[in-house]
């Protein structure tokens, strides 16, 4: 093989990485756009603060923090669950009772398990935050430990039984 033929080689190479890698990327724009569709949809409007913004705001308050510190000690058994859920609070009248009142919210659930052995009785360590989708303020915040089975129980009761 002579250099000539090295270097098409290596070009059309790059040129099909390239190309995958801008698929890629165009897929990844379709995925993303169609998000902020469906939360635009709900708010009647863009938000101001995203899903991943939500998520910085919550890790960056001092109460959050300080629970982080003492529980949160093993990455690889952390999530994150954010969604966009209605604000309770809202005047259904669609009057705003606060100037910046949103008639949704961000749900930032921040839950690490206290052990890695699968066994349902563990403590799971869980950081919530509502967070304002128009002006980043955080509305409400609770910090508190309980066990896998009851935090199920409660997840089911809140999600499917109401």
């Amino acid at each position: 093989m002579d250099g000539k033929t090295i270097a098409i080689g290596l070009l059309i190479v790059t040129n099909l990485l390239a190309g995958v890698a801008y698929i890629n990327a165009s897929a990844f724009g379709v995925i993303e756009h169609d998000r902020v569709c469906v939360v635009e949809g709900a708010l009647g409007t863009v938000p101001a603060i995203d899903a991943d913004r939500a998520i910085n705001i919550t890790t960056e308050n001092e109460t959050i923090k300080e629970f982080t510190a003492l529980k949160f000690n093993a990455p690889n058994r952390r999530s994150v669950h954010v969604a966009l859920v209605q604000n309770s609070t809202y005047n259904s009248t669609g009057a705003f009772v606060g100037v910046n009142e949103s008639p949704f919210l961000w749900k930032v659930d921040m839950i690490e398990r206290s052990c890695s052995c699968g066994s349902r009785g563990q403590d799971l360590y869980v950081a919530t935050a509502l967070v304002n989708p128009q002006t980043g303020e955080i509305e409400r915040v609770e910090t508190y430990s309980m066990s896998e089975t009851t935090y199920g129980r409660n997840i089911c009761a809140d999600a499917c039984h109401k």
